[in-house]
């Protein structure tokens, strides 16, 4: 696949405020590392970045262009977004060599309408949304297809070893994982019942002290952890 060219900058401050100063600017803070060489904190252009990402490019090699310096192969290697806006937050970049081989992650695209759907009104489920490869950065798909049309209702589902490797890549994901299937539709019978005076009771008291819902309060653990630049999301 083609390499993409992204425009950062390098940025000599750090730290909660100046990110939160950046982002108000239109700017996100990013790292870059690996190839035992030291981090270096950047920033690039938010649009730039969404427009990339919108585009399916954030999973293939990029050359990162640095004004007044040559530029850095690499991959994304992960994307912290804000726990509410899910704007990008900040970004890790992976430095990589042209001549060693690397393991991705690789989304995968279903393709075709299963014949257990057409025609047998099954539900397709895709149980696997990524898989992983191993390859030169510059042979890194942005995608694996596969192939659903002739999946039978409630029959067996794809698995990874079914699936055609391209050239110049291999799979790392475990073979027997499955893929995608047909299932039959969820139908939840119906059942009316009169409620108790109890049971009315309780349920209007409900309604007027709900409890809490128990996931409130956790922290996100892929947007709400530190990320490699050292930010965490918080109110800027």
């Amino acid at each position: 696949m083609s390499s993409f060219d992204l425009n950062v900058a390098t940025r000599d401050t750090t730290g909660k405020e100046e990110a939160g100063r950046m982002r108000r600017l239109g700017r996100v803070p990013a790292v870059a590392y690996g190839l035992n060489i030291a981090p270096v904190t950047l920033s690039l252009n938010a649009k730039e970045l969404r427009d990339l990402l919108a585009h399916g490019h954030g999973r293939g090699l990029l050359n990162l262009k640095i004004e007044g310096q040559p530029s850095v192969s690499a991959i994304i290697k992960s994307v912290h977004r804000h726990p509410a806006t899910h704007a990008a937050y900040s970004v890790d970049f992976q430095r990589v060599s042209l001549s060693e081989k690397i393991t991705a992650s690789v989304p995968i695209v279903l393709e075709g309408e299963p014949v257990g759907v057409k025609v047998d009104g099954g539900i397709l489920v895709q149980a696997l949304m990524h898989i992983e490869v191993s390859a030169l950065p510059q042979d890194l798909p942005e995608n694996i297809t596969v192939d659903v049309s002739e999946l039978v209702y409630d029959g067996a589902p794809i698995h990874v070893r079914e699936i055609a490797v391209p050239d110049k890549i291999e799979f790392v994901t475990d073979g027997e994982t499955p893929v995608a299937v047909v299932n039959p539709p969820d139908v939840e019978p119906i059942v009316e019942a009169t409620m108790t005076a109890e049971q009315i009771a309780e349920s209007e008291a409900a309604d007027v002290n709900p409890m809490v819902n128990s996931e409130q309060g956790k922290e996100d653990k892929t947007t709400g952890d530190k990320s490699d630049t050292g930010e965490k999301p918080g109110k800027n």
